[in-house]
């Protein structure tokens, strides 16, 4: 790490609301370029230290926008720092709720607890409850299914211009899944279910909408915070909501995880199940074999054709990712359902896989043989790029980074979000004001504890660059 000498003259200066107080004492400090903290020099010594430039990141320091202390804002920051203990309990009783996408009672008891827990914002909770949504089962029935409620809370001005603050409070592990419960790991970090993915979100959206609401002036503002049931499984149930809200609002940040290493996303993949269903003709696989039709191995040719779409075009990746079909295995089997997951970076990837996959099916669709292909399913959350009202926003965060002395640095993801479907609906926003950790999706899945506090102190300093 580089480090940088600084001679402060002849005084060591301490700030106050209205002054500046010193002791006479010559005093050398060594920092590192990224975490210099200027707000206790006088104005005379900014102008030597405007031009120095973190080696990083290749920005420009500006001394004079560190926050004030006293100011509402070092209050609300200060404020947050006394809340990290809590903070951390707060997360450990939500992920030991389990809140599986496939589990409406643990999803209505996990609402439950979060109404509560937001009842200090003092505004009223809004229960929304979402429709159902048809799935394709392995058999190749359409069943129903049901998931908990979204919550909403409003606060501020109802007649400003809206921003909203949004997360999922589903995960991905079931009831019966074995991973149910936290454990504490060494350098403050928690393993746990939906830790990172997405509760360790939650805890940073509230208690930032809580520091805002007790150290801000709301009063020509509008705040929304929204928490989904089913974003992890492709928010079959929420689109709809978000279709019709959508046009509410300027802008929106999400609570989701960083990359493992910190970085925020700014741009992301689309991503889209597509669903295969193959259907022949079943006989005894002793006495009239050559009667039957594959029904499996007619999907099995057509999912080697899909794969070798791999390659084509660098930026889509096509997955088979499940087949299932067949029963008795002395029966030939006369349906299979092939579910295939497709990445794409852009809309003219996305024209390109849904014209070959289109084409494949109606190659392999083969009544006058006996077989009949169907296709269903589709892109359900588009690519998410990085244009210019994501660019404003991302300047925003920087911003109110350098304020706070963190260093913020931006990558892409392969990965989909909500925020993939709010900017196809026009609504531009950032989407990984979450914490920092790793192994999502995994029974390793872990946090660090330490950015809950970090991650809402930016927030609200992001929130008070104004929109």
């Amino acid at each position: 790490m580089n480090e940088i000498p600084i001679l402060l003259f002849e005084y060591e200066y301490r700030f106050t609301e209205y002054e500046y107080e010193y002791e006479y004492e010559k005093n050398l400090w060594y920092e590192s370029p990224a975490t210099m903290i200027f707000s206790c020099l006088p104005s005379t010594a900014f102008a030597c230290l405007t031009s120095l430039r973190d080696t990083t990141s290749n920005r420009l320091f500006h001394p004079q926008q560190q926050i004030p202390m006293n100011s509402k804002s070092w209050q609300a920051h200060r404020w947050l720092e006394t809340q990290a203990d809590q903070m951390a309990k707060d997360l450990i009783e939500l992920c030991n709720i389990n809140s599986g996408s496939d589990n409406p009672q643990g999803l209505c008891r996990a609402a439950d607890w979060l109404e509560e827990f937001f009842e200090p914002l003092s505004v009223p909770c809004q229960r929304i409850d979402l429709p159902s949504y048809q799935l394709l089962d392995d058999a190749a029935k359409e069943s129903s299914y049901q998931t908990g409620p979204a919550l909403r809370w409003d606060l501020g001005n109802p007649h400003s211009q809206g921003i909203l603050w949004t997360i999922h409070y589903d995960t991905v592990y079931g009831k019966d899944d074995p991973f149910q419960s936290c454990e504490f790991l060494p350098n403050n970090n928690l393993r746990g279910p939906g830790v990172i993915d997405a509760k360790g979100g939650i805890i940073i959206m509230r208690y930032a909408a809580l520091a805002l609401r007790q150290f801000h002036d709301l009063s020509d503002s509008r705040l929304t915070l929204i928490l989904t049931p089913d974003e992890e499984i492709g928010s079959p149930a929420s689109v709809g909501m978000w279709q019709s809200i959508a046009k509410d609002f300027q802008s929106a940040f999400l609570f989701e995880p960083t990359m493992a290493d910190g970085s925020l996303v700014q741009a992301r993949k689309g991503t889209g199940t597509f669903i295969f269903v193959v259907r022949g003709k079943s006989a005894h696989a002793g006495r009239n074999f050559h009667e039957g039709r594959n029904a499996i191995a007619h999907c099995c040719e057509l999912a080697s054709q899909i794969h070798r779409l791999n390659g084509q075009k660098p930026t889509v990746t096509i997955n088979i990712g499940r087949i299932r079909g067949g029963n008795a295995v002395n029966v030939v089997p006369d349906t299979a359902v092939m579910r295939v997951n497709v990445r794409i970076a852009n809309s003219q990837d996305q024209l390109w896989i849904e014209e070959q996959l289109k084409d494949l099916v109606s190659a392999f669709d083969q009544p006058q043989s006996g077989y009949r292909v169907e296709l269903s399913g589709g892109i359900h959350a588009p690519a998410k790029i990085c244009d210019q009202p994501t660019q404003r926003l991302k300047e925003k965060i920087e911003l109110a980074a350098l304020e706070l002395g963190q260093s913020i640095h931006w990558k892409e993801s392969g990965g989909a979000s909500d925020g993939n479907k709010l900017q196809s609906m026009g609504l531009p926003n950032i989407d990984t004001l979450g914490p920092r950790g790793d192994a999502l999706h995994s029974d390793q899945e872990w946090i660090e504890l330490d950015s809950l506090v970090e991650k809402a102190q930016l927030t609200c300093a992001t929130f008070s660059q104004g929109y």
